[in-house]
């Protein structure tokens, strides 16, 4: 917008001719009164200052409207430009993620279940092993302890012999029939 020269007159008499932006300022200093008339270059009449206050605060209101709205609209692109790179972001990590989960798991042909290592036989002997520790301490019980500590060191000795007779299965199913993770060389269960 032009800095228009603007004629202002009071009381009928012409009191000076101002640029715009110094009529407002003018205006707030209280030199010109709001009952005072103006006229610029392509008026028909002569207008009062207030209306041209008021057309002054409407047009400032509307400057700040479209600021607004396009400070809004820049913020919402911002927010959804975040939102999709976020998206993206979230979609790779996802990706990663169950590309290595893939990596570190085996899977069961049988039950078709995944599983990041498979049951390992050499834990039966342990259990093995704390059975017939049980059972010889049930030997100290009289009678029940008698009889039943027998049975109880023959099946942790079953255990311990089967343990290395069984090998890695499903913790699943138990079966045998299960993949290796792609591209290990590493055995199963290190000595």
């Amino acid at each position: 917008m032009a800095d228009e020269l603007i004629t202002i007159s009071r009381d009928g008499k012409e009191i000076g001719k101002y640029l715009e932006s110094d009529l407002m300022m003018l205006i707030e200093q209280k030199k010109v009164l709001p009952t005072d008339h103006y006229w610029k270059e392509g008026m028909t009449s002569w207008g009062l200052i207030s209306q041209f206050i008021a057309m002054r605060k409407e047009a400032a209101r509307q400057v700040k409207a479209a600021a607004d709205a396009e400070a809004a609209l820049l913020k919402k692109e911002e927010a959804d430009r975040m939102r999709a790179a976020q998206a993206e972001l979230d979609a790779a990590v996802e990706a990663e993620t169950k590309r290595r989960v893939e990596g570190l798991t085996f899977t069961c042909h049988c039950c078709q279940s995944r599983f990041m290592k498979p049951a390992n036989p050499a834990d039966n002997f342990i259990v093995g092993v704390l059975v017939c520790i049980g059972g010889a301490l049930l030997l100290l019980v009289p009678i029940i302890g008698w009889v039943a500590g027998p049975f109880v060191m023959i099946f942790g000795l079953i255990k311990m012999l089967v343990s290395g007779l069984s090998a890695p299965h499903c913790p699943n199913c138990r079966s045998v029939n299960f993949s290796r993770r792609e591209g290990s060389d590493k055995p199963l269960f290190p000595n």
